[in-house]
């Protein structure tokens, strides 16, 4: 009776997170077009080739990103494969700003509370225009976010380059988004992490 019992929870449990996690639908899915419990999965590891540290150089001014994959992140709604990461600014050997020990907190969980977050899809004209993209090359949009300054709305474009791969590398265009209310005449319009294009390095 009691191995029934367990057989009969272990069936139950296992329906429950079928459930909850159908269908699985592509990476590129938009979130409103996903049902309830719906699973947006990266099937095809896209995003397995931006996991790890990138940095950008210029003499004393580096720009760094450490980024890491979360599978089955559950937003309330449904569930999501997305990147988390965090970013260190030195501008001429100053730190401007860092971010990085925020990714060792075990704060993964709440993976939007990261200051680089997300997972979609764009095509070579959207958001940040890329004339020598291939017509079919994919690159990824992430929200970028800076605590000090979170009135602004801003994302990061992420181009792996595929021709680049001893080392790898990758383009980050830090972007602004669209315009938005300042708290006051004096607040600042850029993040502190200057707006442009960065040509990052894998470690």
């Amino acid at each position: 009776m009691v191995k029934c019992n367990i057989l009969i929870a272990v069936i139950l449990i296992t329906s429950f997170d079928c459930k909850a996690q159908s269908p699985i639908m592509p990476l590129d899915t938009y979130i409103h077009n996903t049902p309830e419990g719906g699973y947006i999965k990266d099937l095809d590891n896209e995003l397995d080739k931006f996991v790890g540290t990138w940095i950008y150089t210029n003499g004393l001014t580096t720009l760094t990103f450490e980024l890491q994959k979360l599978e089955l992140f559950y937003d309330g709604e449904h569930y999501e494969d997305i990147l988390i990461g965090e970013y260190k600014y030195v501008e001429n050997g100053i730190e401007i700003v860092n971010l990085l020990p925020l990714l060792d907190e075990g704060s993964g969980v709440i993976a939007h509370g990261h200051k680089i977050s997300g997972r979609q899809i764009i095509p070579k004209d959207r958001y940040v225009a890329c004339n020598d993209c291939d017509d079919n090359e994919r690159r990824l949009r992430l929200s970028f976010y800076d605590p000090e300054r979170s009135y602004l709305s801003t994302s990061v474009v992420l181009r792996y380059l595929l021709d680049e791969t001893n080392p790898e590398k990758m383009t980050a265009t830090v972007n602004d988004d669209y315009s938005v209310i300042l708290p006051s005449e004096d607040s600042p319009t850029n993040l502190r992490v200057p707006f442009g294009e960065y040509t990052m390095v894998k470690q």
